[in-house]
């Protein structure tokens, strides 16, 4: 049975109805991107870490932490009105247009700097059991 490659979309805009650039605000000196990033990467359980943004700041942000770039989302895709579902079907359809080839689609949060390698691992496992393609969202737990 061939392997079934797994990416995971962390969808993260520069607008935010409160606080603006939210998603590079600092928690212990990191940015918010850096947390679901770094756990992402420690999980191994990814193909592939794509950052879904508007903002040429965050994109260097999370090219500097180690994701790749699915950018510039469109405006219509970043504002206050258009759900996690419309990104992430808009990045799978562009992705799936390129050819690029993928089974299953993690979505994490990118303000979740609580998020554990092991939780999205055990996540992505199930995902790998599943017969169909599908995907999962991630949550914090709070410590």
């Amino acid at each position: 049975m061939a392997k079934k490659k797994v990416i995971c979309i962390i969808p993260a805009r520069g607008g935010s109805k409160g606080i603006k650039l939210k998603n590079l605000r600092k928690v212990c000196n990191k940015p918010l991107i850096y947390y679901p990033i770094k756990a992402a990467l420690k999980s191994k359980a990814c193909d592939k870490i794509l950052v879904s943004t508007d903002s040429k700041l965050i994109a260097k942000y999370a090219i500097k932490y180690g994701a790749k770039v699915l950018y510039p989302r469109p405006s219509k895709l970043s504002d206050a009105y258009s759900t996690i579902m419309d990104v992430i079907k808009f990045e799978i359809k562009n992705l799936e247009n390129k050819q690029f080839k993928f089974n299953n689609v993690c979505c994490i949060f990118p303000a979740t700097p609580f998020l554990k390698a092991k939780y999205l691992s055990d996540g992505l496992k199930l995902l790998k059991k599943s017969s169909s393609k599908g995907f999962i969202f991630t949550g914090n737990e709070i410590p």
